[in-house]
């Protein structure tokens, strides 16, 4: 007779809502400049982009930062609390979306649209991603000492 016996899940180490929010502020502060910066780079080597919508207001830039982050930050929070591999699923989640992100810039009929300017536009996701993602991950990591 084999016993079948599952080894029970180990839960899932909770933050605090202010722990959240504190990261969360973080992250939406450092991706924001990050992504200014590059925007700045990009506008002064390449000046004709800027009749590109999506790359001629540093406001809408930094508005477009800021609420993925929140959301990204309440997605970790969420599957933090309700999957054994939160991380792993969320960096699957962001990754999706990152690609799905590119599109609106390549597609839409939007005044001043070359390649180079969605190309840019796309680069700016992936600044954003990179340090949204990161940090988030990493703050996850380091308050709950849980690597998955």
């Amino acid at each position: 007779m084999t016993s079948s016996r599952t080894m029970p899940s180990r839960p899932n180490p909770q933050l605090s809502t202010s722990t959240w929010a504190k990261l969360g502020l973080r992250t939406a502060i450092v991706s924001m400049i990050a992504v200014l910066a590059v925007q700045a780079v990009a506008l002064s080597l390449w000046p004709e982009i800027a009749g590109f919508a999506p790359l001629n207001s540093y406001p809408r830039s930094a508005l477009f930062v800021v609420i993925p982050v929140m959301l990204a930050t309440l997605l970790l929070a969420r599957l933090g609390q309700r999957q054994a591999r939160a991380v792993q699923r969320f960096m699957l989640i962001s990754a999706v979306v990152l690609l799905l992100s590119f599109i609106p810039d390549y597609v839409l009929p939007l005044p001043g649209k070359t390649l180079l300017a969605s190309s840019v536009a796309a680069f700016l996701h992936i600044v954003a991603a990179l340090t949204t993602v990161g940090m988030l991950v990493r703050g996850y990591q380091r308050h709950t000492h849980y690597l998955d």
